[in-house]
Parts: structure tokens; sequence; C-alpha cells
């Protein structure tokens, strides 16, 4: 195992988020959760985080949008993006921005624990 990130978790669908927080933070990882797109840019501006994995479709500021902005003021912020929906406009728009990839839901959780590996 590589060292322990520090994780958001930005979902508005808080079983999403708490289990998958609850998964990563098993394997000692400090993880946050934040349930709407502005929770997250707020989180952002707060501390540092070494990874993070965003709902793409949700009430208010989505994800991808959510990540432009905290892009806009943390160029290296490493994101990967979650979404249940044919969003194919935003996550065009999230990947050109330099989102790390996209997981589709329900969340592949070995493949979610092997992005983790890789950045840690």
């Amino acid at each position: 195992m590589g060292r322990k990130l520090s994780i958001l978790v930005l979902d508005d669908n808080v079983d999403n988020a708490e289990s998958l927080a609850e998964l990563l933070a098993m394997d000692d990882h400090t993880v946050s959760v934040a349930y709407s797109g502005q929770d997250a840019v707020d989180a952002y501006r707060l501390r540092d985080f070494d990874l993070g994995f965003f709902d793409v479709m949700m009430p208010g500021k989505n994800g991808v949008d959510s990540f432009l902005e905290i892009r806009a003021e943390r160029p290296d912020a490493k994101i990967y993006f979650m979404t249940g929906y044919s969003a194919d406009d935003l996550l065009m728009k999230g990947m050109a921005a330099g989102a790390m990839g996209v997981f589709g839901k329900p969340v592949d959780l070995p493949g979610v624990l092997d992005a983790v590996e890789r950045a840690a």
C-alpha cells in the first residue's frame, strides 16, 4: 500500500457518498464528504486534497462545473468523475480540463481502489 491520501467524495446521494467514503477510510485514507457542488468548492478552498471522486449530475452546481471552478484555483487538483447518466457533453468538458477519468455508476469499487492506489 502506498501513502495515505486525503480524499474528497462529492455526491448528492448521501448513501452513495457515505459508502464510498467508508470504503476509502477502511484503507486508512482521510476522507471528507460533500453533498453539493458548492460544498466541494468550499472544501477545496479550505484544504488540499490528494484526490477527489465527484458525482456529475447533481442539483445546483454539477460535479463538472465544481471541478472547473476548483481547477481555476488549484490547477493540480486530481479528480475522477462518477455518473449513472449519459452526460457526454459535460464529461468531455471535464476531461478536456484535465479530469483523471470517469467511473460509471454503480461505481466499480475495485477500479476506484486501483485509482487510489496509483495516486498513492
